[in-house]
């Protein structure tokens, strides 16, 4: 703690802004950053506005992606168009392009896909998913696994393990 301004010396070091353009960093915190074709391993910032960039990690406040790739994405408000995101954790989200996990309040996807979305709302157009965890859905989804896939399933899987565990049984007391 600082005496003379009472408050974190950290804290009084954070730039209110980072411009990057075709660079790359191991680290970035500030209040703004902006960049384009350019890549960190790990984002702390109040607002990021990335254009064909890669993103380690990000906790942010408001994010909008566009083309580039997040591994990790915690958010308020995220809006993501031609982009590519591991896990996405957020209140509100506005996609248009790809994520594996997808864990929301209110989700607004157009001709997206994702391998896991839980929200408490979806809506938008053409969403593509392997699983989906929703309270309300506004949207054409079209699911890889639904109901008639998992009972097939384990329909499927239990004949299996029956025929090989009695096939092993079979020969254990034949010999």
């Amino acid at each position: 703690m600082n005496p003379d301004t009472g408050s974190d010396a950290k804290k009084s070091q954070i730039p209110q802004s980072a411009y990057m353009k075709n660079l790359s960093s191991e680290s970035v915190d500030a209040q703004v950053v902006q960049m384009q074709q350019s890549g960190a391993s790990r984002v702390e910032a109040n607002s990021i506005e990335a254009t064909d960039s890669f993103l380690g990690e990000v906790h942010t406040q408001n994010a909008t992606i566009k083309r580039g790739f997040t591994g990790y994405l915690h958010t308020d408000q995220i809006a993501s168009e031609q982009g590519i995101a591991g896990v996405v954790t957020t209140n509100d989200a506005v996609i248009h392009g790809t994520s594996g996990v997808m864990v929301a309040q209110s989700v607004r996807m157009t001709e997206s896909r994702s391998g896991v979305i839980v929200a408490r709302e979806i809506h938008g157009a053409k969403v593509k998913t392997v699983f989906l965890l929703s309270t309300r859905v506004d949207a054409p989804v079209e699911t890889v696994v639904d109901t008639r896939s998992i009972a097939l399933f384990g329909a499927a899987a239990g004949l299996v393990f029956g025929i090989i565990t009695g096939l092993f049984r079979w020969l254990r007391y034949r010999r």
